[in-house]
């Protein structure tokens, strides 16, 4: 963004440091923990891990010509695809393409990868946590490279059918619309906050050319994010909500004391502008309008920053959750909300593409 060349330096340095992570096990797939200097690496990753590295490591290798720094998140995306073609000869992964196409379709995986043998590890389905950025890579993979990679794109639809036709759920009394987990098979109606990423990525792909449900399910989905923080007492939403199935119960949303945490996430944000620029409906600055107000009241300190919520749902709210103020509400929530309200021209979509921690990384418009 600046055109420093210094920064450029350091960003070659930190990833030529953590190349070798790609080369410790023989399939590719880094583990979660990688020290720079020892070269040993530990810890299990989760499909969210090694599936957000790619845009990072396509634009350094872009930028630097690095050509090697790119091979190697292919490399990953390949294993971490329904596909598994170079490597069925190579390694013994038969087995566990088979058990993918038995147990995981669509385009679904489960959250979690062996990093000894790069299998599976029997788990369960999620756009939450440890498995939310996957998704939102397939699609920004393929607008990163100027829309000529299509195997992201076919990926990203495969997955985006998986998600209607596995995922979707539709709670009591009011009908809300959500993505919930697919555990042994079975959906349970549980949604992390972080899944609200997926209007906005749905959204993202209709404005590239994706179908019209596309953004249907987005405005749906955009309408269960908002009531996440409308139905609660502080008008911000919980860390997770369980929707309703019973038509005994009144009340679309459950909250679990324990959930009921707010931590100034940015993904409701994220969606609101991209649907805005989508759409042009203004009902979407309403919203993001009315979650900054609940943020300032709630949320601001005297001394400067702003805090986390213990409890959102009910009883008095408790300020200061953490002793820390996460740097997404910076990074993230703030800057979605300013875009927000900005001109389209301002880090236009169809010049960039952000990554999963709002980055702005320019696409390759070579040769479109």
């Amino acid at each position: 963004m600046s055109g420093h060349v210094h920064f450029l330096m350091i960003a070659k340095t930190l990833g030529l440091a953590l190349s070798p992570a790609f080369d410790v096990y023989v399939h590719g797939i880094p583990a979660k923990d990688f020290d720079t200097a020892t070269k040993l690496a530990r810890n299990i990753p989760s499909l969210a891990e090694v599936g957000s590295l790619q845009l990072e490591f396509k634009y350094l290798a872009r930028a630097t010509g690095y050509t090697m720094l790119e091979e190697q998140v292919d490399r990953i995306s390949d294993l971490t695809s329904l596909d598994f073609y170079p490597y069925v000869k190579l390694f013994s992964y038969t087995q566990l393409a088979k058990q993918v196409d038995e147990k995981y379709t669509n385009g679904l995986l489960p959250v979690q990868l062996s990093m000894h043998d790069g299998k599976v590890i029997t788990s369960k389905i999620t756009l939450g946590a440890n498995g939310d950025s996957y998704y939102e890579y397939l699609l920004k993979q393929w607008l990163l490279s100027g829309k000529k990679d299509d195997k992201f794109r076919t990926r990203y639809i495969t997955a985006v059918d998986g998600i209607m036709n596995k995922l979707l759920g539709k709670s009591t009394p009011n009908g809300l619309i959500f993505v919930g987990e697919l555990v042994h098979g079975k959906l349970e109606p549980k949604m992390d906050h972080l899944v609200c990423f997926v209007p906005g990525m749905l959204a993202l792909g209709y404005m590239n050319g994706m179908p019209e449900e596309h953004l249907t399910l987005a405005k749906q989905l955009m309408e269960t994010c908002y009531q996440m923080y409308a139905q609660m007492e502080a008008k911000l939403a919980p860390e997770i909500v369980y929707f309703n199935m019973n038509e005994s119960v009144e009340e679309d949303l459950l909250v679990s004391p324990n959930d009921a945490f707010n931590l100034l996430r940015p993904e409701t944000v994220e969606s609101l502008m991209i649907l805005y620029r989508a759409t042009k409906d203004e009902t979407y600055r309403e919203y993001g309008r009315e979650i900054m107000k609940a943020f300032e009241k709630n949320c601001r300190l005297e001394r400067g920053g702003y805090a986390s919520i213990g409890n959102v749902a009910k009883g008095p709210i408790k300020i200061g959750f953490t002793k820390e103020m996460e740097s997404f509400f910076i990074a993230e929530t703030l800057k979605y909300l300013f875009l927000l309200f900005s001109n389209d021209s301002v880090l236009a979509l169809d010049d960039i593409v952000f990554n999963t921690e709002a980055h702005p990384l320019p696409i390759n418009k070579a040769d479109i």
